[in-house]
């Protein structure tokens, strides 16, 4: 793969942040949320944390929604305290970054590749992302990356081809000189289909076994 010269775009969850999306589902279902709102196919769930992650409602909209499906006891709750603990269990799905991947990210840039994340996130995530880039590598994610483009910002979310096409309006590229890089077959042929190479990273892996390092 010839990465010289080329915007290199990177996903965040799966790729550079370990994510464990079955902690927070697991925590919501102990607090008693019935499990169909959360596994089933095209589940309540997930089309909320859809406009959630495009920014068409607000945290305290996102987490209210929760609320209503978890039982009376604990709806009872202070409307602070409820809010905080769906906030706690909602970001139990994070892990840690790698040191060696953003090292890695750092040292693409020292080549001279323009490099840009593209994430579907929400701002719920978004401050503790943060908080656990900085404490691990000392310094803002934003050090670390030519542009940050994110779902919530955006009112965009991938796979939807709207989102690539306002990236390369905004770096100023064609399609053809980039390569993204994310953990979903879906994305990576949306990309495709606009013309730009992308490549499935699996899920949590580390990178020395991925085309990315070669």
């Amino acid at each position: 793969m010839d990465m010289k010269n080329r915007t290199l775009i990177f996903d965040l969850g799966g790729v550079l942040l370990d994510i464990f999306i079955d902690r927070s589902f697991g925590a919501l279902m102990a607090l008693g949320m019935d499990a169909s709102i959360l596994t089933e196919k095209r589940c309540l769930m997930d089309d909320m944390i859809q406009r959630y992650d495009r920014g068409d409602v607000s945290t305290a909209e996102f987490y209210s929604y929760i609320a209503q499906y978890l039982p009376q006891s604990v709806q009872a709750l202070p409307e602070d305290e409820l809010q905080e603990r769906i906030h706690d269990i909602w970001n139990m799905m994070l892990g840690s970054f790698s040191r060696e991947k953003m090292e890695y990210i750092k040292t693409l840039r020292e080549r001279g590749n323009r490099v840009v994340m593209l994430s579907n996130t929400n701002e719920g995530h978004w401050e503790t992302i943060e908080r656990l880039f900085r404490y691990t590598m000392g310094a803002p994610l934003s050090e670390f990356f030519d542009e940050l483009y994110l779902s919530f910002e955006m009112n965009l979310r991938k796979p939807e081809p709207e989102i690539f096409e306002s990236l390369l309006r905004s770096e100023g590229v064609e399609a053809a000189d980039c390569i993204f890089f994310d953990d979903s077959e879906e994305n990576c042929n949306a990309a495709r289909a606009l013309g730009i190479e992308a490549v499935v990273m699996e899920r949590n892996s580390a990178w020395n076994s991925l085309p990315v390092l070669e």
